[in-house]
């Protein structure tokens, strides 16, 4: 009979044994590497979908210029033309920067105001230096080469070719000829960015040259041949300290000068698109007698074949500083080009350089203003308001009346007057009555001059800006100005728009300041004169400037970002009353006419220069002796 062996009879025991020991380790081995097989399958499969998503790539909104809309294509702009970008960075800790944004607009309780140093910024709210290094590197692989840093490292500038552009930023640069005629290149869509490098930025600029910045109206007076003499009468200073040319321009900065504020020590930058003429502000200086002041011109990073004409604008600025200023220690000229980047570019540099008064008579109007450039402003302002500066720009800037229905009634504004962290400074042209013209009266009364080309009009309702919890006081808004459209961005909150201006420069239209111009002016005549009112923004920073002087003689810091202590005085019909002239135009019918209190053509008013001073000390320094 058939039988099946017995497996002892083919295997030994002792074989059996150890096959089993075998099985018993190897089965936990092949247990654990099928896991980690998995677990690998798994992280395999993550890395892949976050580098995937790494380099997604993301749009930076708000590049375009508004007019590409009502403008011609004409042609492809040339792939290897050279072009001159730069990246504008977020900073960090963007809640904690707001933060402390309000702890130096409305401190707690008694305490005075304490502007933080500009290392402190940059330790706690700029981009760390390793992100910075690899932004750089980013560009330079792409081809590009890096020409300025910035130690706060909120702007970074680089070079390269429209071609390298377009390639890298995935969008098509094209020529355009605007509705007036000028022909510029611009991006046709929103540049595309890796995600990684898109979470840090938040503007491109340079992509186009479409948009360009316009100075106040400087309008000249007429005059005779005779007049233009050498120093036109002008190597003697007035009592007051002001040069002769200008007394007229600064009486009101007369009992500043009288208690003997007269800017030592002080600094005041003005910032130009142009370069001034430096031979006819040695000139100026020589003909007054001010020999105090040192004079610095400051070039923004361009590049070498950028050509920078003479301003016309950037000289007469300068002396009505210099002018108005009699003792200033340093008056720092930045200067650059008329476009998108030179123009952040400078602001960059003047944050970066932390000078306490900053004047700009420049204006774009807020709807020919590209949405990122608005947004790189307002850092740049928040950050000078932190650290202490403070920011005087002209809102008299003649903008066309906006077209669209919802605002076709609405006064258009401009750009930065309109900023929430810039002071916006009007200016009016009347001619006061004899009773007047000392500025002895509460208010300021004055007729229209008919000779005059000036308008009245210099503000409005911005339309991009809310209204500032600070610009809430009584009058604000009034009953004509809450029936125009408002159209900012608003919140559950805050239902009105910023308006503008904040303050105002009146200057008797029969009354001129006498300006040097020998090159970039078309005049046969050196001496010009030119209606002071156009001068609004260099006067209120030679005021603000003072005011430092005085502050810091007292043992207080700069006045700073100057915007709520103003409404805060003019709160309070005492203060107001005796802070500044509320400027009102009689027997005029127009429309947008200075009224009684705060008004959209001259805000609050004009400084009563010292009784102001001794107020804005008062509030941020309340603790002092």
């Amino acid at each position: 009979m058939f039988r099946y062996p017995h497996r002892s009879e083919y295997y030994p025991s002792d074989t059996i044994q150890s096959y089993g020991h075998i099985i018993t380790i190897i089965t936990p081995l092949l247990t654990l590497v099928c896991v980690m097989c998995i677990i690998s399958s798994q992280l395999l499969y993550l890395s892949t979908a976050q580098a995937e998503n790494t380099n997604q790539l993301i749009a930076i909104p708000g590049t375009l210029s508004p007019l590409l809309k009502n403008s011609r294509f004409i042609a492809h702009a040339d792939t290897q033309q050279p072009i001159w970008l730069s990246l504008g960075l977020r900073p960090r800790n963007s809640a904690a920067l707001q933060q402390a944004l309000q702890a130096v607009i409305n401190p707690v309780g008694h305490q005075p105001r304490l502007a933080l140093n500009t290392d402190e910024i940059i330790r706690r709210f700029s981009p760390t230096p390793a992100s910075y290094t690899t932004l750089i590197r980013w560009l330079q692989a792409a081809g590009f080469h890096t020409i300025h840093t910035y130690r706060h490292r909120l702007l970074l500038d680089f070079e390269g070719t429209i071609g390298q552009a377009q390639r890298y930023f995935h969008l098509q640069i094209n020529k355009y000829k605007a509705p007036d005629g000028t022909f510029y290149y611009s991006n046709n869509r929103a540049p595309l960015l890796p995600q990684a490098v898109a979470s840090q930025v938040i503007s491109i600029n340079g992509l186009n040259n479409a948009t360009s910045w316009t100075h106040t109206a400087l309008e000249q007076k007429s005059q005779q041949s005779s007049n233009n003499h050498s120093c036109r009468a002008n190597n003697t200073k007035s009592a007051t300290g002001a040069s002769g040319s200008s007394a007229a321009a600064t009486a009101s900065l007369a009992d500043l000068y009288g208690t003997h504020y007269t800017g030592v020590g002080q600094t005041i930058a003005l910032f130009e698109l142009g370069r001034p003429a430096i031979s006819d502000l040695h000139s100026y200086v020589a003909c007054t007698g001010q020999k105090e002041t040192m004079l610095e011109q400051i070039d923004a990073p361009t590049p070498e074949s950028a050509f920078m004409p003479v301003s016309y604008a950037a000289t007469i600025d300068a002396e009505a500083i210099l002018g108005s200023v009699p003792q200033l220690q340093r008056l720092k000229i930045y200067s650059t080009t008329n476009n998108e980047k030179s123009y952040l570019d400078q602001w960059g540099q003047i944050v970066q350089d932390n000078p306490a008064v900053v004047s700009t008579s420049w204006g774009l109007c807020e709807q020919l203003a590209p949405a990122q450039l608005i947004q790189q402003e307002a850092l740049f302002f928040q950050l000078a308001a932190l650290q202490g500066q403070s920011i005087i720009a002209a809102s008299s800037i003649s903008c066309p009346i906006i077209s669209s229905p919802a605002t076709a009634s609405q006064p258009a504004v401009s750009d930065p007057a309109s900023q929430p962290f810039v002071t916006g400074v009007g200016a009016t042209a009347l001619i006061f009555d004899a009773s007047h013209s000392t500025h002895d009266g509460l208010q300021t009364a004055g007729r229209p001059d008919p000779a005059s080309t000036e308008l009245l009009t210099t503000g409005g309702i911005s339309q991009l800006w809310a209204m500032p919890a600070w610009q809430h006081i009584q009058g604000i808004p009034d009953q004509a100005a809450s029936q125009l459209p408002q159209v900012c961005p608003r919140t559950s909150t805050e239902h009105y728009c910023r308006e503008v201006p904040d303050v105002a420069l009146n200057t008797d239209a029969r009354h001129s300041f006498w300006a040097y111009c020998s090159e970039g002016c078309a005049s046969n005549h050196p001496w010009l004169s030119i209606n002071g009112s156009a001068l609004a923004a260099p006067l209120w920073a030679a005021f603000v400037t003072l005011s430092n002087q005085l502050s810091q003689q007292h043992g207080g810091g700069n006045l700073g970002f100057i915007n709520p202590l103003l409404y805060q005085l003019a709160n309070n019909p005492v203060s107001y009353a005796s802070s500044f002239y509320d400027i009102i135009a009689t027997d005029d019918h127009k429309p947008a006419s200075p009224g009684i209190g705060y008004d959209l053509t001259s805000g609050l008013g004009e400084y009563r220069a010292q009784h102001l001073a001794e107020e804005l000390l008062k509030l941020i320094q309340p603790v002092s002796k």
